[in-house]
């Protein structure tokens, strides 16, 4: 099973670029730029996950978060940010990555987060 993420990346993004890296490790990334057309992505596809880049954005992603938990409440947020405008882990995300970091550090974070695949699910109990 390849994983669906929908990355929200605005224009303005000057730090580094983590989709080719994750494209490397198989992921599927529909990117959108803003969080409204976020919103309308999700209407045709079904993401594993969200990143929400708020450090290309220049703003703490607080409320485009709100607005995706709003549509789809179990859907899991990751947000990238920024020093300049911190979050605590929690206030609206499931994780709250603050740059810099790695590739890996990213894939760590949303592992735990994607579904579990049927073959690798050990169902216990009746």
């Amino acid at each position: 099973m390849r994983a669906t993420i929908l990355w929200i990346e605005g224009k303005r993004a000057d730090g580094p670029s983590f989709i080719p890296g994750l494209r490397k490790k198989g992921y599927v990334i529909e990117s959108v730029p803003t969080g409204k057309a976020a919103l309308t992505r999700m209407g045709g596809t079904d993401p594993d996950v969200v990143v929400v880049n708020a450090a290309s954005m220049r703003t703490s992603g607080k409320r485009i978060c709100q607005s995706i938990h709003e549509r789809m409440p179990n859907l899991p947020i990751v947000v990238i940010a920024s020093p300049d405008h911190p979050l605590t882990n929690g206030e609206c995300a499931n994780v709250i990555l603050n740059l810099p970091f790695t590739v890996r550090k990213l894939v760590n974070r949303i592992v735990p987060l994607l579904p579990a695949e049927e073959e690798n699910l050990m169902h216990a109990g009746p």
